[in-house]
């Protein structure tokens, strides 16, 4: 079954912040940040949270940084902001599901970044499981060894389960992308799927040789 995802950040106006709760307890998030960027450009630097509680995240392109914590604006809003402006450069909603075990993926978007939110405890994202984001125009179809193909439509996401088990072992990957009516096969490989590690791959179009490729980032557990 697909793993669907929202991707975006919304870009709003400076609300005066307040901290609500029991007790004045002021709400947080706990977070780690990655990036994709086919440009390679240089990592972007944010002071993130309130006045009352900033952080300095740099967001890295081949690694998962954090965890991270910060201060929710008005119970909601994780800012980022860079340089001196008068207002966040990003204010992204966060519900309060998602304020623990969030990854968030920075994503060019112009000289600014969309954001993406997974929300990545074990218990859904597993040692051994591949979380890959279709950043390509076409419907993907992901086969990790005997299992079903996965398909995973264009914009989303969708989760490759490993084999379970202890042991470290290597499975054929096929990849195919959809093609007027029918498929073709674009990549096959072999992916390690160890109980210690998740991925969390994102599949697109180089720029350079127009074949498919992945971006990937590992987390070990």
């Amino acid at each position: 079954m697909n793993c669907r995802v929202v991707i975006g950040c919304l870009f709003v106006g400076w609300l005066p912040w307040s901290a609500h709760g029991q007790g004045g307890k002021v709400a947080e998030v706990e977070f780690r940040v990655t990036r994709f960027d086919p440009g390679d450009r240089p990592s972007p630097e944010f002071r993130v949270g309130t006045a009352a509680g900033q952080v300095e995240v740099e967001v890295p392109l081949t690694f998962i940084a954090g965890p991270f914590k910060a201060p929710l604006r008005d119970e909601r809003f994780l800012d980022f902001w860079r340089g001196g402006g008068a207002e966040p450069e990003i204010s992204l909603p966060i519900a309060e599901a998602e304020r623990k075990d969030l990854l968030l993926f920075f994503i060019p978007q112009g000289e600014g970044f969309k954001v993406l939110k997974v929300v990545t405890p074990l218990a859904k994202i597993r040692g051994g499981d591949r979380y890959v984001v279709n950043a390509t125009a076409t419907q993907l179809a992901v086969k990790l060894g005997e299992a079903r193909p996965l398909l995973i439509e264009p914009g989303k996401a969708g989760l490759v389960r490993g084999p379970g088990g202890d042991d470290v072992v290597s499975l054929p990957v096929l990849i195919s992308q959809k093609k007027g009516e029918g498929w073709k096969l674009a990549s096959t490989e072999n992916w390690y799927c160890d109980p210690r590690i998740r991925k969390f791959l994102f599949a697109y179009i180089s720029p350079r040789t127009r074949q498919l490729v992945f971006h990937g980032v590992s987390e070990r557990l």
